[in-house]
């Protein structure tokens, strides 16, 4: 037996019998769905990686919340390093009667020290140039804040004190690569702009970098020489920017993946049920080649030489269409990406094929091993079949590609635990219930006619596999309808409930002597009672008399916060949106070195009652005591801090500092208000509502990403419905058979075929609109501590929609058994 040219043979009458096809269509769906993430996450992963130094904007920099000291760029360029200059800042901007936020980035003749800024002359973005930084009294913006303020390349915006003219579209930035998902637009204009725009003043919250570029040895020679006079500046080098894009999209990257491997492992369970279904059909050739000569070996062989004819066009097809899919999922995230993303490596694709060998060999090829056992006389006695097909090594071989394919998602073996542990709940929970209400539909079956009693009859008889349907779709439904129904309908609901006098306004970089001027003009707004806070940073030097790094914290990430500026401030009376936890607050006039500490950064210290902190403010250190720690309401968008002082211990001698405060605007003032920053440039007035709008369009199009990807879910668990139709058909062929002699009409075969199929729909959208519903009943009260109130409307559409597929699908793949003549279905059964 030539095993190529008969395998060849044997695939292609099989594909015929349909087991095959749904095998391939597993695979495709499987190397389908991962390859699509993968190949975003490759290509998002190179643009944020590929050359750090342009994401960091130079070899290496220095970072800082207040100006950097003039004599370090005269070094560098003394040691023969290149140096830029760049300020970033938060600030509102006017075209006429139209306003935007903006992120203010203003760079000196030096930007770009490393990659290209690119620019466009025209509206459209075509044909981008490489360009040197502004000039003077020019700007570039970005596509976002030229239609936010109808403006194109060549006219003009209130700029500060002064006018800025748009000679460019911002097309990208080299050190912008890394800032994903940023919400404000931008506006690149001079230094020199900034400075005479009386835009930064003291303890103003810009952020100042100064880069440097150079050979290998400049740099670490400058290195060296700047790092004894850092203080309280965070060195911005490339390792650390490579780790932080790393890790931060690594985790992207594990959500999305987790999205698809639901798809993956129901792609597994349908390819299990269909190579089952295979192995049964191939019990009588089998036998009929051992009887002719043909060794055990060379016949399972040539069965595994069939699904590897059929994996690699179902690899291939499944790759490009997740190239496809890659392309959706890169319009549905749209401006949340890098401008510029490269081709993928070739290891998305090797990853999705892959996947196809995993699904193959750990849930196609096991149930071929049954045909081992399969005796040459079968040919003159059918009743002897195969042995039972080695069940421990194939559950075995199922939980391996199961474990391997979570492995693979998660790239944590502890994730792996969490994940392959709640999924098994999930699935157990979903089996169980699907078990018990099998149960009561069988009792009830008795008392019904028609075809309701076949349809219910029909799902009691088959009642594994009928769970095994039901956990599939339910899963993927639940999933879908979390995403696309809870989840929004849960931030809109948090939104909504916010009381009528929430701050919509937060105001920024108010300079002390500016302070009555502004709450004067509050108050003409119909702002009710208008405060200014007094808002400074410092450093923690020492916690109960210890430096910080010599002592060990129960929050591994905070060690990541004693290099940052810390912000405080102090007020003699207690703050409103907070509660007291433990300790008392100070009493007014007291002049005790004492500070009240927010509970969520108490506990990333390990902090508590009577131990103390000393901060570095400017040029002296402050010692206070822990005298309380207070729940801050973040929710409630009112200016809180981590750390308040006692202002009576400060004195007269409070450090350098600006003034922050939150207000409510009422309806309708929006332009008045506009003449506040007219009238004093420097403030940064930020829009609460508009940034709101922007965070839930970021998360709408992550949604929607995420939603593609589960769409291969649900057309997985569907796949598994077919799959188990397939692996019926014979058993189904006979009953039909049986039930037409005994009078029934085709008619009521349809019939009874959608009302199984409507029942077991009926009771996965009870599942997934259940467990939806639980989901997002727990989630609105431990997470938003709201009084739940779930979107009814559209978890019931979906599952609605649910039981339409289930009723499709049973439709589909019954359609020819209901039409194959009684005597036929007979003659084949015997």
């Amino acid at each position: 037996m030539r095993m190529l040219p008969f395998a060849w043979r044997s695939l292609r009458r099989e594909l015929r019998g349909g087991d095959l096809l749904t095998v391939a269509a597993a695979l495709v769906l499987g190397v389908a769905v991962m390859t699509a993430v993968g190949t975003l996450v490759n290509r998002v992963t190179l643009a944020l990686t590929q050359s750090a130094a342009e994401i960091i904007g130079g070899d290496f920099g220095v970072a800082a919340r207040q100006p950097l000291p003039e004599d370090w760029a005269g070094e560098a360029s003394r040691r023969g390093l290149k140096t830029a200059r760049i300020v970033s800042f938060p600030s509102v901007l006017f075209a006429g009667e139209r306003s935007q936020l903006a992120d203010i980035k203003a760079v000196d003749a030096g930007y770009p020290l490393r990659g290209t800024l690119e620019t466009t002359a025209d509206l459209a973005g075509l044909d981008p140039e490489a360009t040197p930084a502004p000039q003077p009294g020019e700007a570039y913006a970005d596509a976002r804040l030229l239609d936010a303020l109808g403006l194109r390349p060549g006219d003009t915006l209130e700029f500060g004190h002064g006018e800025l003219r748009i000679t460019r579209r911002l097309h990208a930035e080299p050190d912008s690569s890394g800032e994903l998902f940023q919400l404000a637009p931008r506006l690149l204009v001079n230094l020199a702009d900034v400075e005479a725009a009386g835009l930064l003043g003291p303890g103003s919250r810009a952020q100042h970098r100064l880069m440097f570029a150079g050979s290998p040895a400049q740099i670490d020679a400058f290195r060296d020489w700047l790092r004894p006079r850092l203080d309280g500046h965070r060195l911005i080098s490339i390792a650390d920017a490579e780790q932080q894009l790393r890790g931060s999209f690594e985790r992207a990257q594990r959500f999305l993946a987790l999205a698809a491997l639901l798809a993956v492992l129901l792609a597994g369970v349908a390819t299990a049920l269909a190579a089952n279904r295979f192995a049964l059909r191939q019990i009588d050739a089998v036998a009929i080649l051992r009887c002719l000569g043909a060794p055990q070996n060379r016949v399972l062989g040539a069965l595994a030489l069939q699904l590897l004819l059929l994996a690699v066009p179902a690899s291939l097809l499944g790759l490009a269409l997740g190239l496809i899919a890659q392309a959706g999922l890169v319009e549905a995230l749209g401006t949340l990406l890098p401008d510029r993303l490269p081709l993928p490596q070739a290891t998305p694709a090797l990853a999705g094929i892959a996947i196809g060998g995993v699904l193959l060999l750990g849930f196609g090829l096991p149930p071929l091993l049954r045909l081992r056992g399969v005796p040459p006389v079968r040919v003159l006695n059918r009743s002897l079949g195969a042995r039972p097909a080695l069940p421990v090594l194939v559950y075995l071989a199922a939980l391996a590609a199961a474990v391997a394919l979570v492995v693979f998602a998660t790239r944590d073996p502890r994730l792996a635990q969490y994940v392959l542990g709640g999924l098994a709940a999930l699935a157990a929970a979903a089996g169980l219930l699907g078990w018990a209400m099998l149960v009561v539909l069988k009792r009830l079956q008795r008392h019904l006619r028609g075809p309701w009693r076949l349809g219910l009859a029909a799902l009691a008889r088959r009642r594994s596999l009928s769970v095994v349907q039901l956990v599939g779709l339910s899963l993927s439904l639940c999933a879908l309808l979390l995403l696309a129904a809870v989840g929004p309908a849960l931030l809109q609901q948090w939104r909504d409930q916010l009381p009528a006098d929430t701050p919509n306004y937060f105001l920024l970089n108010v300079q002390p002597a500016q302070a009555q001027d502004v709450l004067a003009a509050l108050r003409d707004l119909g702002v009710d009672a208008p405060r200014l806070e007094p808002f400074a940073t410092g450093r923690l030097v020492a916690i109960n008399g210890r430096p910080p790094a010599e002592l060990s914290f129960p929050d591994a990430s905070a060690a990541n916060w004693l290099d940052r500026p810390i912000n405080f401030s102090w007020r003699e009376d207690f703050p409103p949106a907070n509660t007291l936890v433990a300790g008392e607050y100070w009493r007014p006039g007291s002049r005790a070195a004492e500070v009240s500490v927010e509970t969520g950064w108490a506990r990333r210290f390990g902090l508590k009652v009577g131990d103390t902190l000393t901060l570095r403010l400017g040029e002296r250190d402050f010692t206070a005591t822990i005298s309380n720690l207070r729940k801050a309401d973040w929710d409630s968008f009112r200016v809180n801090f981590f750390l308040l002082l006692n202002p009576g211990a400060l004195g007269e001698d409070a450090p350098a500092y600006n003034l922050i405060s939150s207000f409510h605007l009422p309806p309708g003032r929006d332009r008045e208000l506009a003449a506040l920053t007219r009238a004093h440039p420097n403030l940064s007035l930020l829009d609460i509502d508009a940034i709101l709008s922007r965070v839930r369009e970021v998360i709408g199009r992550v949604v929607e990403a995420v939603q593609l990807v589960l769409a291969f879910s649900l057309a997985a668990g569907v796949l598994v419905l077919l799959a188990a139709l397939q692996a019926t058909g014979g058993e189904r062929r006979h009953e039909s058979a049986v039930l037409r002699t005994l009078g029934a009409r085709r008619a009521q075969l349809r019939g009874a075929v959608l009302v199984e199929f409507a029942v077991l729909g009926g009771m996965a959208a009870l599942l997934a609109v259940g467990g939806a519903a639980a989901t997002g009943w727990l989630v609105a009260r431990e997470l938003f501590q709201l009084a739940p109130a779930l979107p009814w409307d559209r978890l019931l559409a979906g599952g609605f929609g649910g039981i339409a597929i289930a009723m499709l699908a049973g439709w589909w793949g019954t359609r020819r058994i209901v039409r194959t003549p009684p005597a036929r279905a007979l003659r084949e059964a015997t």
